[in-house]
């Protein structure tokens, strides 16, 4: 009987867990954050990747530990395309472009049933991100009331 109630207790906190996650945007305005490593043989790319619903797109951009934009890209769900608008300069070929756009497209799909990660095996690529806390009208007040 115990070990029934545990399990009933357990399936009810793990459903808690899946509903606070972070999905995303879909939803004109809405907006998410995720932290963001993308690993590559011998480098790495990390910092926050900011999120935005807009004009019927999901536009994208990440940006590194020492607020340089990495990379600007828009989705366009209709069309399950993923668009390249911005890089920095040594990722700005064709052909790491074209694997960047696949691998972007195959994350989204992945966080939109709440995988944070995606590895291209070919390439040795794995992409890692993390919900970050919603910003609030609180956390951006920094206690000042006018």
């Amino acid at each position: 009987m115990l070990s029934k109630r545990f399990f009933i207790i357990a399936i009810i906190s793990f459903s808690f867990l899946f509903a606070e996650a972070q999905s995303l945007p879909s939803d004109e305005g809405e907006r998410a954050r995720y932290s963001v490593q993308i690993d590559v043989k011998k480098a790495y790319i990390s910092g926050i990747c900011g999120m935005l619903f807009e004009n019927g797109k999901l536009k994208a951009s990440v940006v590194n530990e020492f607020g340089l934009s990495a990379m600007d890209f828009e989705y366009d769900s209709r069309k399950d395309k993923v668009k390249i608008i911005n890089i920095i300069k040594k990722l700005d070929h064709w052909y790491i472009k074209r694997v960047l756009k696949r691998d972007l497209r195959i994350l989204l799909h992945n966080l939109e049933q709440g995988i944070y990660k995606h590895e291209n095996a070919k390439y040795e690529i794995t992409y890692t991100f993390q919900p970050l806390q919603p910003i609030t009208e609180e956390a951006t007040d920094n206690g000042n009331t006018n």
